[in-house]
């Protein structure tokens, strides 16, 4: 009895055991079921949106556009700065495929011939009024250190020796007419000239001269043959190599007739005046089929508002006279220019004897622009320097004492003289 009684008690002991662990079972399997349920199912790693993202990254191949790949084209302007239309390099520009030139590359020789001996000269203007130095059309509003009268003997003067100071050997004088003002002024500069080694020539204006009687080949031919009777037997008017120089300025503003090409009313009138070209005709301009009629060339404007680096070209445009000599077997001189700077943005407010162009301002860069065209000219191998000028105020070229930049550019100019003789 007792034992039943025991068995009783452990039948109910394991029950209750069994009872209690089926319940946590459930517990934990309904526990494990309710986690399962609240996971966020697969929809929540399904971001196929930033999977789908490759179409924000398919306009590779709208970035491999070749188009742009091939952009060097639009770097190519070169051409732009190279005004080859307007100078018309004809045989030496195109030289490879044109025969014309005997050598290709229109570099001067390497080893420079002296054809003359090396001068330095600078542009000179005589028209100034000693009371007109405030006028509109002076450059920057500056002025000289000493404002001068043109007409004053002692100005002349104190211009002659202020540039033999510095290495400059002769003026190149603007000059219009016989009896005209520039002439007088001229005669003026040879006679205040005595005594020492400055020597001088024209700048020749008469084909282009507004005054009366208007211009027409025989005056021009006229105020030539004036300039070589009257002018270029005396001993301070520019010779080089014993043949008396004069400079032409807008060569192809000729008067021409019966169609002639300014060359041929140029050849027209030096066969009237120079026929065994005795003396040097230096030609202004980039078109260097005037050396057929011409012995030189020259370029007034080195900068431009299209072309403000210009200048640069300088070794090129030599390389054509070199061309021109080798075919004809002539001696041609380069005259190579420098300058400081360029401001004619004030000249509009005046007519002049100018062919009208976009007004333009070179900055001087406190004189490193007059020395980078030095170095440009000196890379030409010139066979005489041009300083484009001495005292040009409408156009902004001047070199001489100024309110405005004092003596800087007087004093380069020594520089550059004593380097080049």
């Amino acid at each position: 009895m007792r034992r039943t009684r025991l068995w009783l008690i452990v039948f109910m002991a394991v029950l209750s055991l069994w009872s209690v662990a089926c319940q946590n079972v459930e517990g934990i399997a309904m526990q494990s079921s309710g986690e399962a349920a609240a996971q966020p199912e697969p929809p929540s790693p399904t971001p196929s949106p930033t999977a789908t993202l490759r179409p924000t990254f398919t306009p590779l191949p709208t970035e491999t556009p070749t188009p742009t790949a091939t952009a060097t084209p639009t770097n190519t302007p070169t051409p732009s700065p190279t005004p080859t239309a307007t100078i018309t390099p004809t045989p030496t520009q195109t030289a490879t495929p044109t025969p014309v030139p005997p050598t290709p590359t229109p570099q001067p020789t390497p080893t420079p011939v002296q054809r003359v001996e090396r001068v330095v000269l600078a542009n000179y203007f005589a028209w100034y009024d000693g009371d007109k130095w405030d006028a509109c059309n002076i450059s920057a509003g500056d002025r000289p250190l000493e404002p001068y009268h043109s007409d004053d003997a002692g100005a002349i003067r104190r211009h002659i020796e202020q540039a033999l100071a510095v290495g400059i050997d002769g003026f190149t004088l603007n000059w219009f007419a016989p009896g005209e003002r520039t002439d007088r002024n001229f005669q003026t500069l040879l006679a205040q000239s005595a005594g020492t080694p400055f020597r001088s020539t024209v700048v020749f204006h008469r084909h282009i001269w507004h005054g009366s009687p208007a211009p027409n080949q025989q005056n021009v031919a006229e105020a030539i043959a004036y300039i070589l009777n009257t002018y270029a037997g005396h001993p301070n008017f520019l010779r080089l190599a014993g043949r008396p120089v004069i400079f032409f300025t807008d060569v192809y503003r000729v008067p021409i007739t019966g169609g002639q090409t300014p060359q041929e009313a140029w050849a027209a009138i030096r066969a009237q005046v120079d026929p065994n070209h005795s003396a040097w005709w230096i030609a202004e301009g980039l078109d260097p089929s005037f050396l057929s009629v011409f012995d030189g060339l020259y370029v007034h404007k080195i900068t431009h508002a299209k072309w403000p680096n210009d200048y640069v070209k300088m070794p090129r445009w030599a390389g054509w006279v070199r061309s021109w000599e080798q075919q004809t077997g002539q001696p041609k001189l380069w005259v190579a220019t420098l300058m400081p700077g360029w401001d004619d943005t004030r000249a509009g407010c005046k007519p002049d004897i100018r062919v009208p162009s976009e007004p333009h301002r070179r900055d001087r860069e406190n004189g490193a622009f007059y020395r980078a065209t030095f170095n440009a000219a000196m890379q030409s191998l010139p066979d005489v320097l041009w300083i484009n000028s001495w005292n040009e105020w409408v156009e902004g070229t001047y070199i001489e004492p100024s309110v405005q930049y004092g003596d800087l550019y007087y004093r380069m100019t020594a520089e550059f003289t004593a380097q080049f003789k």
